[in-house]
């Protein structure tokens, strides 16, 4: 017999609170009754107001790595607000792009829509409200389709109309911070906003709005002045998330948009979508301690320090000083560091460039092994161009050869792991064997080596920046399985020839191809929704049964989960 009581009635109990474990009931009914009382205390954090970092969250308790902390719908989505000056375009029903001079027209506002069946026209809250006011405007489109049909319009509209439809959900939404501080008239952010949506939403719909509301006697929309527009368009820009599933979406959360950043975040998050919107599901990835700051990550983890703080500075409007940015190594990886210049007896110094103070943004950069210095603004100006150079390539359906060329010059002055040069290498161990109609199994032996060495390389720094998967699962998905195909053909190979189990570097590689696929599908455990994740996913499984096959065929025994170290000539 159950030793625990209900929290509803006091009788012996033996289901317990799924989220919290905390309190035992007897039956579902009386959770489903206790759950008013029981919410607050279920919920793993709460929200403090703190001078130096407003409004964020902040555990009640100990909490545990996969444990949920909060699963809540989005106050609003749509179509991602940024500028779309050609090629692909978001449906407004259902923000799946689509090529728009080509795609089927909305019957009520003639804007490009992936079919005239999609769910999400008629839907009240997606576009069937905004079609109304969109469908005031009485011409059609005949040149510069991305100038007329703005979707970067859409987002800050539907903001705009929740005060008519969820004034609840409105008042929520304009409690969010916006920084209109830093945003002011005389800045160029605002006078974009001004001549990009404000404008446009004036003179196009709401003007022809005002208009029938005068020979109506009534009000439609209360508030559609500009400075509402500039508000909703900051709470956007500084409080949104993107969700990158099968379509292109942003979307405002009631609570969720509460966690504050930091570089090394102790939560992970998912998305699953639903007729109810994109619900978000956050789970701790570190131990959370009673009282610490629950956080999440603003910047992309593989991007160097300068560009991180740089992109929170010019987007969210505060300097990070996190572990990671404190130090000029990042935990190790050197994803920010250069080659030195200098040179010893007329040879290079083989030193790494650093910078002295990587929270200072025009601290000095110094050499670890000889005098030479390097100001900020020569630091920024060479990655710039290395990064613009890096874009252009990636940008250009490259070939290896062209992305091998790169990355050889790139080397002479960063890092191996400069991010930049992580960026190659990703794009490399995928294109090795696919290109020219060459397979991969057509590879020199050489060259599959050097894939391997690439994925271990990589895989080593996401282990520094990214130890539980939080943020970086998809790359190193792909890594894991680049390396268990590398290994599997130069196996295969030797198997051919006679070099079987008996020669250690066989036995390593197996055991490596065994770990890789493991760990592939461990790391993808949260990717599971997501288009990109499935797809990997399904090609990893492929190659599991594939492994499995063979091992059973040639009656391996690996004996070992995790193999040891392999070198870069595959001992």
């Amino acid at each position: 017999m159950s030793d625990q009581k209900c929290a509803e009635c006091g009788e012996p109990a033996n289901l317990k609170c799924s989220a919290c474990k905390l309190v035992a009931y007897c039956s579902k009914d009386h959770q489903k009754k206790h759950w008013k009382s029981h919410k607050l205390l279920c919920r793993p954090f709460e929200i403090a107001d703190e001078p130096d970092k407003g409004r964020c969250l902040v555990a009640t308790r100990d909490l545990q790595p996969g444990d949920t902390i909060l699963v809540e719908y989005p106050l609003i989505f749509g179509p991602r607000p940024h500028m779309v000056e050609e090629g692909p375009v978001p449906c407004p029903g259902c923000c799946r792009l689509i090529i728009g001079e080509g795609s089927a027209r909305c019957d009520g506002c003639d804007f490009p829509i992936c079919n005239p069946d999609c769910p999400g026209l008629k839907d009240m809250d997606r576009h069937g409200h905004e079609c109304m006011i969109l469908g005031l405007r009485d011409v059609k489109a005949i040149n510069g389709l991305h100038d007329f049909y703005r979707q970067d319009t859409l987002l800050p509209l539907r903001c705009i109309l929740l005060q008519n439809r969820h004034p609840k959900k409105f008042a929520q939404l304009m409690e969010m911070e916006a920084h209109m501080e830093k945003r002011g008239e005389d800045s160029e952010l605002y006078k974009d906003i001004n001549s990009r949506v404000v404008d446009y939403l004036h003179d196009n719909f709401f003007g022809p709005m005002r208009m029938l509301e005068g020979k109506a006697g009534k009000e439609v929309l209360k508030d559609i002045s500009k400075e509402t527009i500039q508000k909703i368009c900051g709470i956007i820009d500084v409080n949104a998330l993107e969700i990158n599933q099968d379509a292109e979406v942003t979307a405002l959360y009631p609570t969720a948009y509460l966690m504050e950043h930091n570089c090394i975040c102790n939560t992970r998050h998912n998305f699953g979508n639903s007729e109810k919107g994109y619900a978000i599901t956050i789970k701790a990835a570190l131990p959370i301690s009673k009282g610490d700051h629950i956080t999440t990550m603003y910047t992309h983890s593989l991007w160097g320090t300068q560009a991180r703080r740089e992109h929170l500075k010019e987007t969210k409007y505060f300097s990070c000083k996190c572990k990671r940015c404190s130090d000029p190594t990042e935990l190790g990886t050197y994803l920010s560091a250069l080659r030195c210049i200098g040179t010893k007896d007329d040879e290079p110094c083989g030193g790494i460039q650093l910078p002295i103070d990587p929270l200072d943004d025009k601290t000095e950069w110094a050499c670890d092994k000889c005098d030479v210095k390097l100001t900020n603004h020569e630091v920024t100006f060479l990655v710039n161009q290395i990064g613009e150079e890096v874009d252009n390539v990636q940008l250009s359906n490259p070939t290896v050869r062209e992305l091998d060329s790169l990355l050889t010059k790139m080397l002479n002055f960063v890092h191996p792991n400069h991010y930049h040069a992580y960026s190659v290498k990703h794009s490399l161990v995928q294109l090795y064997g696919y290109q020219q109609g060459y397979m991969p199994n057509q590879l020199s032996d050489d060259v599959l080596v050097r894939k391997a060495v690439m994925c271990r390389e990589l895989l080593d720094i996401n282990k520094k920046l990214d130890p539980v998967n939080a943020r970086l699962p998809l790359y190193s998905g792909v890594l894991y399985h680049e390396l268990y195909l590398a290994n599997m053909i130069l196996i295969k190979r030797k198997w051919d020839l006679g070099i079987k189990t008996k020669v250690k570097s066989i036995n390593l590689m197996l055991q490596e191809c065994q770990y890789s696929l493991n760990e592939a599908i461990k790391v993808l455990i949260d990717e599971r929704n997501s288009p990109a994740g499935v797809k990997l996913l399904s090609l990893i499984e492929a190659s599991k049964k594939e492994f499995e096959k063979f091992v059973a065929r040639n009656k391996i025994d690996l004996g070992v989960k995790e193999p040891a170290k392999i070198t870069e000539n595959g001992k």
